[in-house]
């Protein structure tokens, strides 16, 4: 994600004053305190020299360890030396039973304070990381998610030709429409065929598409100079090739050097990419709801029913583990369970 280039966001601009006022009243250039929210505004500003994650990663961070503080202070706890596991236990039953949060936003709390207790023992501002042994104790329901189908996905890339076309029907397109219609069904049928991450669609370079070999180099997830898992993305398809050759014979006209782009050769937004979903949802009008994140697990769980290798499916799909893969992405309701177990178990050829 791309940093604004005006002025900087309220809470960026806090941490910035608080990292000032401790460098004020220290003489050592190393930072350190005892205060929750000054260790807290240590740790945002090192990832925001360090640009180890996106800035929407960071800010999601300091989000998440805002709420906390503001927890600690409510039972009396300012001091981080003061921390210690069963404040950490208390805080998850106040997450999951007055905030409602669910296991997979509890999850994500627990890697943004593990980042930071680990940060604090590394700068010997505590000598243990009380949520180093911490294991989240949620209610998992096993909710399967509504993965979608082969034809779920084809009537929603033959629904984005039929949005432009309804544009056109009622006098509702201008000039500019046939290349957002072109744009917009590239990114789908790339979610849909590569299992892309929305901030993958965002960072991928004119450059980094190879008309010749049908690749596009996808730079993974994170940002600055760390990215985790670096991979090809494949359209040797006919289907494929005539979509991205349209697009691109609009799209070299325009400046700017990302290849996905508005019409001014501007890099899209998170936000904007959430609003081309929203579009085509709305446009759809049925109980099927597209993201980036349902086709990229709709793709995993396809490669997975057609008995693809693990290993290639963590390399398509840009993962740095297979236990990634099988965990969060794999998708299997109890009728293909139990269709797997009549066809391996030992008795399924006697009557």
């Amino acid at each position: 994600m791309q940093r604004r280039t005006g002025n900087k966001p309220l809470w960026e601009t806090q941490v910035n004053q608080t990292i000032q006022s401790i460098k004020s009243r220290s003489k050592s250039r190393s930072l350190k305190s005892s205060d929750l929210y000054e260790c807290i505004c240590i740790f945002i500003d090192d990832h925001l020299k360090k640009q180890i994650f996106s800035y929407e990663t960071i800010r999601n961070s300091y989000t998440h360890l805002k709420l906390f503080m503001r927890w600690m202070k409510q039972t009396q706890v300012s001091a981080i030396g003061n921390i210690d596991a069963s404040c950490i236990r208390r805080y998850f039953s106040y997450l999951e039973e007055t905030k409602q949060y669910k296991r997979y936003s509890l999850q994500l709390v627990q890697i943004v304070l593990t980042r930071f207790f680990h940060s604090m023992k590394l700068r010997r501002l505590i000598s243990v990381n009380p949520v180093k042994d911490f294991h989240i104790k949620a209610r998992n329901e096993n909710k399967v998610q509504t993965i979608l189908s082969p034809f779920d996905l084809m009537r929603l890339l033959r629904n984005v030709k039929e949005h432009y076309q309804y544009l056109l029907d009622h006098g509702k397109a201008h000039k500019f429409s046939l290349f957002i219609h072109r744009r917009d069904l590239c990114i789908f049928a790339l979610c849909t065929s590569c299992g892309l991450r929305r901030s993958e669609i965002q960072r991928i370079k004119i450059h980094d598409v190879d008309f010749e070999k049908k690749t596009i180099h996808i730079a993974g997830k994170g940002s600055g100079r760390f990215t985790i898992r670096e991979r090809l993305a494949f359209f040797s398809h006919p289907f494929l090739e005539e979509i991205l050759d349209r697009y691109w014979a609009m799209r070299r006209q325009l400046p700017g050097a990302s290849f996905f782009c508005n019409w001014f050769g501007d890099e899209l937004t998170a936000k904007t990419i959430d609003g081309v979903f929203a579009t085509y949802n709305s446009f759809v009008q049925n109980h099927v709801r597209y993201s980036p994140t349902s086709l990229r697990k709709s793709f995993c769980t396809h490669l997975v029913h057609r008995k693809v290798n693990i290993i290639a499916i963590q390399r398509l799909m840009g993962h740095e583990t297979c236990e990634t893969t099988l965990t969060y992405y794999v998708q299997l309701s109890d009728a293909e369970i139990e269709k797997t177990w009549k066809e391996t178990n030992p008795y399924a050829d006697q009557s």
